[in-house]
């Protein structure tokens, strides 16, 4: 077989093409610190590192939706922990209001009272989240979900169905209760004929302002029993409300501590996703180094062959 001298030059010289381009590679594998830089380069290693991104992906969707609704929740339970609070003063107020030794101007310093503790609790039945939408307004959270008229009557205009979010492949949970159910649900507490309590907060307080502004006269029956009908009614609603929230609030808790041990598991599922792509994709240095420095080597002596070579012809390769 006969060979050429330029043959014998394209020969070596595609040697060394190859060579170099063998050695850059490795220099970007030790640049990269990623033994995948194409799918080439290990297509089964490449697929599962993909499939593992995915579900490392939605993991992190599913952390990030549980922060938000930790923040939602947690939003939720400081506010119905204010209206209890609130409450329970509207409780004690119609304790004192039901001694009938009071005066009149006692009996409207008390109706004021409780008109500004209803204002209060309006405010907190208005109040936002941390994204700055109506808590308690359902899926219509961009207007106040309770509004009054001139006459103090206080309407519910919210939405009736709550915002409900996935935490998991298969957990849907409500950011926040709606309005409905958290001031005008429950009938825990009864009256005295067993008839159900009042479950309208706003409106128990109303009973208790209406009666408080009667004119008392403990000669008349009938104002007499109106005033202690009022009170009585205010008070069974009052303590329907408060016994409704208290539930809600634990309800609210519960979620509280699922999101908050899902968050958990998924922590822990970001380092296990993270440790199987860096056994996937990462370098093994020493072998990186090694394979470098012989390509390297390598390199050195196919370009040292060729241009030695460029000064032979082939009567000096004999």
């Amino acid at each position: 077989m006969r060979l050429s001298t330029n043959s014998i030059y394209q020969k070596n010289l595609n040697s060394i093409l190859n060579t170099n381009s063998k050695w850059q590679k490795s220099g970007l594998h030790l640049a990269t610190g990623k033994k995948i830089l194409t799918p080439s380069d290990d297509p089964m290693g490449a697929s599962q590192s993909l499939i593992i991104k995915q579900a490392q992906a939605q993991n992190e969707q599913f952390q990030a939706t549980r922060e938000n609704a930790d923040k939602s929740l947690s939003r939720q339970d400081t506010i119905l922990s204010e209206a209890n609070t609130v409450i329970q003063t509207i409780q004690e107020t119609l304790v004192y209001a039901s001694n009938e030794t009071l005066n009149e101007e006692n009996r409207l310093d008390l109706a004021n009272k409780l008109q500004n503790l209803k204002d209060q609790l309006l405010s907190l039945a208005n109040a936002k989240d941390t994204n700055g939408n109506y808590l308690f307004a359902g899926k219509k959270n961009d207007t106040p979900p309770f509004v009054m008229n001139e006459s103090g009557e206080v309407s519910y205009v919210g939405g009736t169905t709550s915002i409900n979010v996935l935490i998991d492949d298969s957990r849907e949970v409500s950011l926040s209760f709606t309005g409905i159910q958290v001031f005008m649900t429950g009938s825990n507490v009864k009256e005295s004929d067993g008839s159900p309590a009042e479950s309208n907060i706003f409106a128990s307080i109303d009973y208790a302002i209406e009666a408080l502004k009667i004119d008392l006269d403990y000669d008349n029956d009938d104002t007499v029993e109106q005033f202690r009908s009022g009170l009585s009614k205010a008070r069974h609603g009052v303590d329907n409300s408060f016994n409704n929230i208290s539930t809600l609030r634990a309800e609210g808790g519960s979620v509280l501590s699922e999101i908050d041990r899902l968050t958990t598991l998924g922590k822990t599922l970001d380092i296990e996703f993270q440790t199987q792509i860096s056994q996937l994709e990462d370098v093994d240095w020493y072998e990186a180094i090694s394979e470098y420095v012989m390509l390297q080597a390598n390199l050195q002596a196919a370009q040292y062959t060729f241009m030695t070579m460029q000064s032979m012809s082939l009567f000096q390769m004999k």
